[in-house]
């Protein structure tokens, strides 16, 4: 009496539950039948979890059903030596009697890889076919021996359609309200997708793990999950690369170095190390690991060590801002990185689709990008959109920037022109002459150096926009104020600037008579650096921000400017006769104490020198204050001699520095002093 097995009963589950990969089993079966085959090595390859064992498992049993001879070798279970990999082959038959070899896991081969191309496979019968199984593609040397550019065939396998996903959930019996959840959540790994499955089915009579949010809820399935993708315990250095990898964007040798601080030597080791895993990909700008294991890194690390977490976050939050700021090469590079380290907090996370957002590459457009450019911004803002935008084209190209996706295709679009103080040649644009009004009509005039920062239209994902802004916000020499529209389909870009401390401001009528909300920032109160380091501490907090107290009105001086001019003036005039200067309106205004004296009001007005001298270019309109007012009175005559200047040249550069302390003591009114 014949007696069914148990493996007989487990291989006919596998053939009944086994999903997708339909491509890889026509390529197989095709290969098994094919007696003139001209590959006989099939490298199947991808990261851990994709399901290249499973695979191995149901083409071996598909084969047996049909006779064949297969062999199996786990290297797993095999020492990675010739005489073990030997051995482990005769102990199921002869080996010339094998008509399929299946190696799995030979990411463990390390050197009998060698031996196995070179040794091993050619004293092997033609009718032999074999498929191995790595985390790893195979090594350098197979694709560039002539004699296996045919005999080899390289496959990697990626993680599951949607709607293969789908279909293993429902042979795990998982309802379809939570499947569409899962799918989401598992990047479409079978592994994942097991682990969320078993993880419901274990949560009886709840809801159980059925996403994203549940996974961050779910730290015991992220270690999980790790365990399996990792198959070691990597040393304390090892896992603080791998939790550098996690937060940052991209990550680069250099950013494994500054972040972890430590020697060359050791960051080449680990970034090597890191680069060698199968669920990272190296890609022109870096290494990107896999969506899912990033967010496992992460809650992995915030559960077991939040004081560690913080300290990574900060070095590499301020290591980015200060790369960016100092407008070297691979400004937008460095702008994405620090606006994607925000993912991190929930509430960022979860105010925008940041899916696929760390592959995202910006760049400033090119001539042939404008027919895309417009026409995407017709799309999404109207004709009359992209007939100003075209005009803003003809006037200022370099504000157009596209966002890339890895495949080469446009994800998003911004248009972010400067505006300067006295341009007269502005597009016929209502929103422009609307922020223009909103910087001068607060009685502080733009300095000559000064700029308006207009992120007049996006289109596309509203990440990348953010990644752009990030970048210009930092990046734009004398940036003053910014001005940024939304339109009122674009939610998730007005989340994103609302949670980047953003201010919304007025709504204005476009040309089309649709209205444009915009979200405004001085960057004269608070420069970019502090704004990046405050940002930094918001994020970490991990929390909606605060509902802000009612705004106080801003101080708007009741001074014109004109007059306030005169009064500067007259000031620095009288600076050194006390009872003189007790009548100066400056002492009625914001830049003193109320019951402040003439001694106060001289003190303000020799800081305002002062800082003038540290301002680069500056030196000589401070000299010239300093030598007619503030060394001792002396006639015009007798300042031009000592400043050896002509007297006609003397008296352009002495407006010229009046106007300048002016246009500073200004600023000191509305936003105070400048930090020593």
């Amino acid at each position: 009496m014949s007696v069914d097995l148990h493996g007989n009963v487990l291989a006919a589950l596998r053939r009944e539950t086994f999903t997708g990969r339909v491509a890889e089993l026509r390529l197989l079966r095709e290969l098994m039948s094919n007696e003139a085959r001209g590959c006989f090595v099939v490298w199947l390859h991808g990261m851990g979890g994709v399901g290249k064992s499973t695979l191995l498992l149901r083409f071996a049993d598909e084969a047996r059903t049909q006779g064949t001879a297969v062999r199996t070798i786990d290297m797993r279970f095999t020492d990675a030596t010739p005489d073990a990999f030997r051995a482990a082959l005769e102990a199921q038959g002869p080996p010339e009697e094998a008509q399929l070899l299946l190696i799995d896991s030979a990411e463990s081969l390390g050197p009998l890889e060698w031996w196995l191309r070179d040794q091993f496979l050619p004293r092997m019968p033609t009718h032999l076919l074999v498929v191995v199984g790595s985390r790893r593609p195979p090594e350098t040397e197979w694709r560039t021996d002539p004699q296996w550019w045919h005999a080899l065939c390289s496959v990697r396998l990626s993680g599951m359609d949607e709607a293969e996903a789908l279909l293993l959930l429902r042979n795990r019996d998982v309802p379809e309200t939570s499947a569409a959840d899962i799918v989401r959540a598992s990047h479409g790994l079978p592994l994942a997708l097991a682990l969320f499955a078993d993880a419901r089915e274990a949560s009886a009579g709840t809801a159980g793990p059925s996403g994203e949010r549940e996974l961050y809820d779910s730290p015991e399935l992220a270690r999980e999950l790790l365990r399996l993708l990792l198959r070691e315990t990597p040393s304390p250095a090892r896992t603080d690369a791998l939790q550098v990898l996690a937060l940052a964007r991209v990550t680069t040798e250099e950013l494994v170095r500054r972040t972890l601080d430590v020697p060359v030597a050791e960051a080449q080791m680990l970034f090597a190390w890191l680069h060698g895993l199968s669920f990272v990909d190296s890609t022109a700008a870096g290494l990107i690991p896999h969506g899912l294991v990033r967010e496992a890194l992460l809650i992995d690390l915030r559960w077991r060590d939040p004081e560690k977490y913080e300290r990574l976050f900060r070095r590499l939050h301020a290591h980015l801002a200060e790369r960016l700021t100092q407008r070297t090469g691979g400004r937008w590079a460095f702008g994405a990185g620090l606006a994607h380290l925000g993912r991190a907090s929930s509430v960022v996370r979860e105010a925008a689709d940041w899916n696929g957002a760390d592959r995202f590459q910006l760049r400033s457009a090119h001539p042939k990008d404008l027919h895309p450019v417009l026409a995407a911004i017709e799309e999404e803002h109207g004709v009359a959109a992209g007939g100003l935008a075209r005009q803003w084209w003809d006037r200022q190209p370099s504000a157009f920037i596209v966002a890339e996706d890895d495949r080469g295709g446009v994800v998003g679009t911004l248009v972010a022109p400067c505006v300067e103080p006295g341009v007269t040649n502005l597009p016929d644009d209502p929103v422009a002459h609307a922020a223009l009004e909103h910087v001068t009509g607060r009685s502080s005039p733009l300095r000559r150096t000064g700029r308006l920062l207009l992120g007049r239209w996006s289109t596309g994902s509203a990440v990348a926009a953010c990644f752009g802004l990030t970048t210009l916000w930092a990046t734009t020499p004398g940036l003053a104020v910014s001005w940024t529209c939304a339109a009122r389909e674009q939610e998730e870009l007005s989340r994103l600037l609302g949670l980047y401390d953003h201010q919304p401001g007025e709504t204005v009528t476009g040309a089309d008579g649709v209205p444009v909300f915009s979200f405004v920032r001085d960057w004269r109160s608070m420069p970019f650096a502090r704004w990046a380091e405050a940002l930094s501490t918001r994020l970490l907090a991990d929390e909606p921000a605060a509902a802000p107290a009612p705004a106080a009105e801003p101080v708007t001086p009741a001074m014109p400017w004109p007059e306030f001019v005169g009064a500067v003036k007259y000031a620095y005039q009288k600076v050194s006769e006390p009872e003189q200067l007790a009548h100066s309106a400056l002492l009625r205004t914001g830049l003193v104490a109320s019951d402040a004296g003439p001694a106060e009001l001289r003190q303000v007005l020799t800081e305002t020198v002062s800082q003038l001298r540290a301002q680069p270019g500056r030196r000589q309109l401070a000299d010239i204050l300093e030598i007619t007012y503030l060394s001792g009175p002396r006639s015009q005559q007798a300042a031009a001699n000592r400043a050896a200047l002509s007297f006609s040249t003397y008296r352009r550069r002495l407006s010229a520095s009046l106007e300048t302390a002016a246009e500073l003591l200004r600023e000191r009114e509305l936003y105070g002093p400048v930090p020593r």
